[in-house]
């Protein structure tokens, strides 16, 4: 039995529920010391729980932990991202480029624990990072290419571009650029991105990719 931070009374809650909680105590406490910092004392703390519960839920300890932090950043990152046709193409871009760019401003929690993620050196947490990278490939693609599944050169290049993406917001935050301004040098840089990819495609694949 766990107790509640703050009230000292014991509260039991559902398994999943549970993991929730301590997800997002890890969340929090993971965005200000990555993985090799990580306290597993911590975020028992924030969570109000004792750590013999922590590894009840995760029982390989920080990498479990940190596994589910970046489970939840990875999930705010990917899960609203516009692939509507019915919206503009143009506005579909700079509404998904806009929801990154106000993750990285702050910076928040969330977008932290994801770059702290690609500072850690376990195969598993490169992994996942690197499916959630894909997943925001995927809705690219499928604005650009007509596909969430493009060719290997658009794959090539559009993995390059989220990782050119996130590096320059990094380096945007306190530059004292405004950010209009930087969204329009981003934008134009993956529409520039697709076009060069688009010339080196069979013509078939091209046809299908406009829009």
């Amino acid at each position: 039995m766990s107790t509640d931070a703050g009230n000292g009374q014991a509260r039991r809650l559902p398994p999943a529920e549970r993991r929730a909680q301590l997800a997002r105590a890890a969340l929090a406490v993971a965005a200000q010391q990555g993985y090799a910092n990580l306290s597993l004392d911590a975020v028992a703390e924030r969570a109000g729980v004792t750590r013999n519960l922590l590894y009840h839920y995760f029982p390989r300890g920080r990498l479990d932990v940190f596994l589910a932090a970046l489970e939840l950043a990875g999930d705010e990152l990917t899960s609203d991202f516009s692939v509507n046709p019915d919206q503009p193409a143009a506005e579909r871009l700079a509404a998904n480029m806009l929801r990154y760019l106000e993750h990285a401003a702050s910076p928040t929690d969330v977008w932290l624990v994801a770059r702290h993620a690609t500072a850690a050196a376990e195969p598993e947490i490169a992994a996942l990072h690197n499916r959630y990278r894909d997943a925001i490939v995927a809705g690219i693609a499928q604005n650009h290419f007509g596909t969430p599944d493009p060719p290997p050169l658009a794959l090539v290049a559009l993995r390059a571009f989220v990782d050119y993406y996130t590096t320059a917001m990094d380096e945007w935050r306190d530059s004292g650029i405004d950010r209009q301004t930087v969204l329009e040098v981003l934008q134009s840089t993956l529409v520039a991105t697709v076009a060069a990819v688009r010339e080196h495609m069979p013509a078939d694949v091209t046809a299908r990719a406009k829009g």
